[in-house]
């Protein structure tokens, strides 16, 4: 498949079936995200794999954006770590971290659809309940929830998926 057949393909699943994740996938789906880029090569994202039942309750506990996804991952940042652009004057406290675990985000979950999993990319949540949930990531910001797994047989995606404004209205030429 080509990579735009695949960016077609993917699309945000809201009904996983209850089938495991296979271990050699999740390491495909992990390594995805070790090779994307970031600022500088700063590496400050952090993932933390959700899939044992006592985890995966934790976070069902505090949202439904899981939609008890077999697999889900929190992807943070280290602020230690992330790249700053201080010299920036127009945005002077610029931290990268955000769109560096976006980008790492972005190809776990196309990497994901790649090896035919489906993935939601939650942010629909308050943060501040996932801290409270698990006091173990307080010293990271986090970005957002990834939830992984096989489609459920009666899966779709929205209506509004396939909504594509064209080219000429988000892309200009200078």
């Amino acid at each position: 498949m080509d990579f735009l057949e695949l960016s077609q393909k993917r699309y945000s699943v809201r009904k996983f079936s209850d089938k495991a994740v296979e271990t050699e996938k999740l390491k495909k789906i992990l390594e995805a995200g070790r090779l994307a880029p970031t600022a500088k090569n700063s590496q400050s994202h952090k993932i933390f794999v959700l899939q044992s039942e006592e985890s995966l309750n934790r976070v069902r506990n505090v949202t439904k954006m899981t939609y008890n996804a077999p697999v889900v991952l929190m992807v943070c940042y280290d602020k230690t770590l992330s790249y700053k652009n201080a010299g920036d004057t127009r945005i002077p406290n610029y931290d990268g971290g955000e769109v560096d675990a976006s980008i790492v985000t972005t190809q776990m979950m196309l990497e994901a659809t790649e090896l035919n999993l489906g993935t939601l990319w939650a942010r629909g949540f308050d943060s501040q309940d996932i801290y409270n949930a698990f006091p173990e990531i307080a010293s990271y910001e986090l970005v957002c929830l990834l939830a992984i797994g096989y489609e459920a047989a009666d899966s779709t995606p929205s209506p509004r998926h396939a909504d594509r404004k064209p080219l000429s209205e988000t892309v200009s030429y200078l």
